[in-house]
């Protein structure tokens, strides 16, 4: 009696173990997360192969877990670079987000460049309603932002599967500057093109912070929302897909909330809330 009354204690004290231990997040594809640039780089000496070091801007939490600590870092790289060096007559950089380093474990991403400002994030959803096959939506930087408001020139476009057409078109246009400069601090956003699983950490969002909602069920309550205002067409299926993500973010640049294309819980109180 004795050996099983240590048994099922012991069961039970394993039971609550497992129960506590840390949980995974699934962050869907089409993620967005702002970055602030900490090596400050410029198309006169960046290099196609060459490596830049970002961090998280702010807090990234799901469903009220941090999945994302603020600082952590994020490596990215120059995937082209087009200057007066190589006969460009506008200058543009094509980057791609590589790792991330959260809570002490490293993660391969893919992180595309991408905008919550409302007139390039509109830019972004027109484009992507355009693409065909064998194209894929395009952001390339093509000029330098003022140092105050820390903002990089950015262009829309789309290119083929290796992403350097939209940047070589730039080039030979002289539509723009001779010169990309992006200095420290420059925030930036990149939307992730798969998905990333990572284990939550400790603690609550705070004001300011970004809380997203992944569960299904929110995701359902949210295209349920839309497609009663006539935002969306689509089944209330749950997934967080293109089509949805396209239908949030216009209605976030309608409502003048950055225009992430997630379902943060305050653009999900707001579709929850009775039409005006």
């Amino acid at each position: 009696m004795k050996n099983s009354t240590v048994s099922l204690a012991a069961g039970a004290f394993l039971a609550l173990a497992g129960s506590a231990a840390p949980a995974d997040v699934t962050l869907p594809k089409g993620t967005s997360i702002e970055v602030r640039i900490v090596t400050p780089f410029d198309s006169d000496t960046a290099v196609k192969g060459g490596t830049f070091q970002a961090a998280i801007l702010r807090p990234l939490y799901a469903g009220g877990r941090l999945v994302i600590p603020k600082d952590a870092v994020v490596m990215g790289e120059f995937k082209h670079v087009r200057s007066p060096r190589n006969g460009a007559k506008s200058a543009a950089i094509a980057i791609k987000f590589e790792t991330l380093d959260a809570g002490g474990k490293l993660h391969d991403i893919e992180g595309v460049l991408t905008s919550f400002q409302a007139d390039e994030r509109k830019k972004i959803i027109e484009q992507e309603a355009k693409l065909t096959t064998g194209r894929k939506l395009d952001v390339v930087l093509i000029g330098s932002g003022t140092e105050p408001n820390r903002k990089a020139s950015m262009l829309v476009g789309t290119s083929g599967e290796n992403r350097e057409d939209l940047a070589d078109e730039w080039a030979i246009s002289g539509l723009g500057p001779a010169s990309v400069a992006v200095t420290r601090g420059t925030v930036l956003a990149m939307r992730l093109d798969k998905t990333l699983t990572i284990t939550v950490g400790a603690g609550a969002p705070a004001a300011g912070d970004r809380n997203i909602l992944v569960a299904a069920d929110d995701v359902r309550r949210a295209q349920q929302a839309l497609k009663a205002r006539g935002a969306y067409a689509g089944e209330a299926s749950g997934v967080l897909d293109e089509t949805t993500r396209r239908a949030i973010a216009s209605f976030q640049i309608d409502r003048g909330q950055p225009a992430t294309g997630d379902l943060d819980d305050v653009t999900a109180r707001e579709l929850a809330a009775p039409k005006p």
